[in-house]
């Protein structure tokens, strides 16, 4: 079978989207699927990945959309005798491959990944923007009626699209991780050494999207206060976007530049050789639809703090298999924070990957939707 996966997001874009397309289509490519990319990421060649013409989007600096070249989706997909269409996310490349499918009668997955809403809180809070991202998310919901089925990670975000007027079928399906690279993880990086941390220091971390929709400031904030009470403690944040620039001003001007390190873009290695060796996974986003780097921290055993929006809610379970912070109370991060630094939690942090290898192995994931696919393709 043919499969074509359409999206704005993946490498070397560095977000979970991106990471979940390319370990899903490593696992179908092993199952036999013929597996096709169509993108508006620019990037390096690669077999199978074709990356259509775009322009940066302005306001999100990260992202590329390929405006005017809707028509390079469909007749790159027809000349690649695409079976089934499969998009993640609905702007160009969505409306590419579902004009595509209409036209030669193909079958349609989508997959729901990103709280568009949410996000825009990056851009800022104005009562226009606010506009914008209320019609953002109902045309999304518009372009995912056009599928067969629509996959969602959380039954929290299943309620979200329905009531922004999402009527197909849907299904709920999180994203998977390849767990085979956290068993028996070994790197020749001294972390500590290279980061000037002491090994009696407790770190935590941050890995992710620097925007402000992520709570980059708000565990600043909550950072600042815990080490009034909490000494030999580190902050890392690993990730790159928008912020970074404004974040590491802040850290500079409040004179946190000693046990705060904004690092940027990491490398698989790295980011590995430091979710093994932080104390603490922390990711205080709004809109997270799942929020998978907290699940690669879980893998590892480490305990995590999310936020009590978007879908992370539904699948850490509060004082288990992580930590749930109250974002509407002023000190409800900075309280976990503590909790979390101060007691022995080392048997939530087992649970948590117990959890993690039951629940969310690619190979797992990618069955369910192998079994879309055949499904549609027969009817």
């Amino acid at each position: 079978m043919k499969l074509g996966l359409f999206s704005e997001s993946y490498y070397p874009s560095v977000d979970g989207v991106s990471k979940f397309i390319q370990d899903f289509k490593e696992v179908l490519t092993l199952d036999g699927f013929e597996v096709y990319v169509y993108t508006s990421i620019p990037g390096p060649k690669e077999d199978r990945v074709k990356r259509i013409s775009s322009l940066p989007f302005p306001l999100y600096e990260q992202y590329w959309l390929s405006y005017f070249w809707i028509d390079k989706f469909i007749e790159h997909a027809k000349k690649d005798k695409i079976d089934v269409v499969h998009i993640q996310t609905p702007f160009f490349s969505g409306i590419g491959g579902i004009a595509y499918a209409r036209n030669n009668g193909i079958p349609i997955v989508g997959t729901f990944h990103s709280n568009l809403r949410d996000m825009a809180s990056a851009i800022g809070n104005s009562p226009a923007v606010v506009a914008v991202a209320e019609v953002v998310n109902e045309y999304s919901a518009l372009v995912y009626n056009n599928c067969d089925i629509v996959t969602v990670p959380t039954r929290s975000m299943l309620e979200f699209m329905r009531n922004s007027g999402l009527k197909t079928k849907t299904e709920i399906i999180p994203p998977g991780l390849n767990l085979k690279k956290y068993e028996n993880f070994k790197t020749n990086i001294n972390l500590r050494e290279y980061l000037k941390i002491p090994e009696e220091a407790k770190i935590i971390l941050y890995l992710g999207r620097i925007t402000i929709d992520k709570g980059v400031y708000l565990l600043l904030n909550s950072f600042e206060k815990v080490r009034r009470r909490v000494k030999d403690v580190y902050l890392i944040y690993a990730g790159t976007g928008p912020e970074i620039k404004r974040l590491r001003f802040e850290v500079i001007k409040r004179n946190l530049s000693e046990v705060v390190r904004v690092l940027g873009y990491v490398s698989e290695d790295l980011k590995a050789s430091l979710l093994k060796e932080a104390y603490l996974q922390v990711l205080p986003s709004r809109g997270d639809t799942f929020g998978l780097v907290l699940a690669e921290g879980m893998a590892f055993g480490k305990v995590v703090i999310a936020s009590n929006k978007g879908g992370m809610k539904d699948w850490v379970k509060d004082g288990e298999t992580g930590l749930i912070f109250n974002m509407d109370e002023e000190n409800g991060l900075e309280e976990k924070i503590e909790y979390a630094l101060m007691e022995d939690l080392t048997q939530m942090g087992e649970n948590a990957k117990k959890w993690v290898l039951q629940n969310l192995d690619i190979k797992v994931i990618t069955k369910k939707f192998e079994e879309i696919y055949e499904r549609l393709k027969v009817t």
